[in-house]
This record gives C-alpha cells, sequence and structure tokens, in this order.
C-alpha cells in the first residue's frame, strides 16, 4: 500500500471512529439563553493547576510546564484568550486539531481496528474545556 493511501485510510478510520452526531438541536424558541459571567483569573489558576505536567503537547506545541513556569504572564493570555471565546462562542482553529497517535494491538498491523488512538490536543484547549466541565 502506497504511503498516501495509509494516510487516507487513517483519515477515514479515525473520522469514523470519532465523528460526532450530526442531528442538530433548535435552541431558538423564542427564549432568552443567559450566559454565566465572564471567565474568572482564579478558573484559569484552578485549571491550570489541574493539566498534568510530562504530557505530550498538541499541534501547537506548548508544553503544560511552559503555562506553569510562566506563571502570572499565562494566566493573564489565557484569561483573555478563554474570556474572548466564550463570549463570541468561537473556538480558535488550531483548538479544534488533533495529532492521532495510533498505538498496535494484537492482531493485524495492516488493520486499523487492531490500534487504538490517543489525541493529542492543545494543552491552551484543555484549561478552557477543564473550566467548562467544571
Amino acid at each position: 500500500m502506497e504511503k498516501e493511501d495509509i494516510k487516507k485510510r487513517w483519515h477515514e478510520y479515525t473520522e469514523e471512529l470519532y465523528k460526532k452526531d450530526t442531528q442538530s438541536i433548535d435552541v431558538n424558541d423564542g427564549s432568552t439563553i443567559e450566559l454565566e459571567p465572564d471567565i474568572l483569573e482564579s478558573e484559569i489558576k484552578w485549571a491550570l493547576e489541574c493539566i498534568a505536567n510530562n504530557k505530550a503537547p498538541g499541534i501547537d506545541e506548548i508544553l503544560a510546564e511552559l503555562f506553569k513556569i510562566l506563571g502570572d504572564d499565562a494566566v493573564k493570555i489565557l484569561l483573555a484568550i478563554c474570556q474572548q471565546i466564550w463570549k463570541t462562542q468561537q473556538w480558535p482553529k488550531d483548538w479544534k486539531r488533533s495529532i492521532y497517535i495510533p498505538i498496535p494491538k494484537k492482531g493485524s498491523a495492516k488493520e486499523c481496528s487492531n490500534y487504538r488512538t490517543i489525541a493529542l490536543i492543545s494543552h491552551a484547549s484543555k484549561i478552557m474545556l477543564k473550566i467548562l466541565q467544571a
């Protein structure tokens, strides 16, 4: 199998594996949706503490340790970014991208289903996700 064919097959496999439910829900029923208050600096600090060290970075290649070393400077930058996302409800394009790493299981190495995949996502994205899930 050619390199491009393999790449295409993996793309198809992971797309199918992680595809989202495409049903849309109509939330425009005339009611008003009130957003919670802005994201707080304390929430950024808490989420940053929750992010584990020694983990592979996402596509931006920024390690969690860098955010922690930068301390308050990183918190201020992350706060501004997260507040902007909160207000606009627009997730940054790079935060939507993941690096998928296939890890072999038992069986034929030629079958995608004989691998488990891990997704490397941006640590900044993980911080925002942690806050949203709280």
